[in-house]
């Protein structure tokens, strides 16, 4: 090190210069209540300061994606979804997604899974009660039994 100074006086100003100008703090999102709404039940989102716009995206990224915009004027924001799954609200360069879900369990996919099982296990039932059958009786040959 030939400047010791130099390299001193260098680091005193850079250090003067973080510490002079307050680093500009990114608009973020402070709070939602509830964390994981259902579906018709109000959300509040509160902001670290005000916002002119939020844009809820139901179904980010997704071919079926709706988007709808309100336009607040404060930090506060309240909005009912109106769709189950995924909901990405977003404000300036904050956002934050949340998981809506269903009220009930929907019918639908009780009766799909129903479905699936009667076929699964209807399908055993069948195959064994065939296996089992006088008509298909499994003769096993005594001298291929290993000695026990």
């Amino acid at each position: 090190m030939r400047h010791p100074a130099r390299l001193l006086a260098v680091l005193l100003v850079a250090l003067g210069a973080s510490l002079a100008a307050p680093p500009a703090l990114a608009q973020s999102v402070v709070s939602v209540e509830p964390e994981a709404p259902t579906v018709g039940e109000p959300v509040y989102v509160t902001f670290s300061e005000p916002v002119d716009s939020v844009t809820v995206v139901y179904r980010p990224g997704a071919i079926s994606a709706v988007s709808e915009t309100f336009t607040p004027g404060s930090a506060a924001f309240e909005f009912t979804p109106d769709r189950a799954g995924v909901v990405s609200v977003a404000a300036g360069k904050a956002s934050q997604n949340l998981s809506v879900r269903f009220r009930s369990a929907p019918l639908a996919g009780l009766l799909v899974m129903v479905l699936a099982g009667l076929v699964l296990f209807g399908g055993a039932a069948v195959s064994m009660r065939a296996l089992l059958s006088d008509g298909h009786r499994i003769e096993v040959d005594p001298a291929l039994r290993p000695d026990t």
